[in-house]
């Protein structure tokens, strides 16, 4: 693969998403859906499943997307330089189509910490994924949808039935 480069992150693309960045006293109705940064991401790079991503993007979904999304979005668009997959003007772009077409949920007035401790801690998984779920219960959301493999598995198997089945598979999405 030297040499070759991946396409620019189609910063011209546009992702419609209604309803976005209701506030912890303004929650979504339950049929909200939170989307992670494997799957956000996916607007922006050339990767599998990109296409199911858009798709949902430009669904009449209504998604909701945390602040702190951007802080792993913008350590991708940087890996994507360090890479020599993008230039920094591309990274830039990709980095601002995020934060212009997604726009993030405030999470600093909501309790997520100590719950997505938890659910690390009975899932053995990184709480880096599951500030993920316990947004979607602060947000009283009826999933969240992700392409990430090991998190689908650990979390299926949470002892909480409800938690458990909470993450959708991009892939099963629609």
């Amino acid at each position: 693969m030297a040499g070759a480069r991946h396409q620019p992150p189609n910063c011209c693309r546009r992702v419609g998403l209604a309803g976005q960045g209701a506030s912890s006293a303004d929650r979504p109705p339950e049929v909200a859906l939170v989307v992670d940064a494997s799957v956000a991401l996916k607007w922006i790079l050339d990767e599998p499943d990109s296409h199911r991503a858009q798709a949902l993007a430009e669904s009449q979904e209504e998604l909701l997307v945390p602040d702190f999304l951007l802080h792993e979005a913008t350590n991708i668009c940087w890996l994507q330089v360090r890479k020599g997959r993008w230039t920094p003007d591309e990274a830039r772009e990709g980095l601002a189509l995020l934060r212009a077409q997604v726009p993030p949920t405030p999470t600093g007035d909501l309790d997520l910490h100590d719950v997505a401790l938890e659910i690390g801690l009975t899932t053995n998984h990184s709480t880096y994924d599951t500030l993920y779920v316990a947004f979607a219960v602060a947000m009283d959301a009826s999933g969240v949808v992700v392409a990430d493999g090991p998190f689908l598995r650990d979390m299926a198997n949470h002892p909480d039935p409800v938690l458990a089945r909470l993450l959708i598979p991009l892939a099963d999405w629609g």
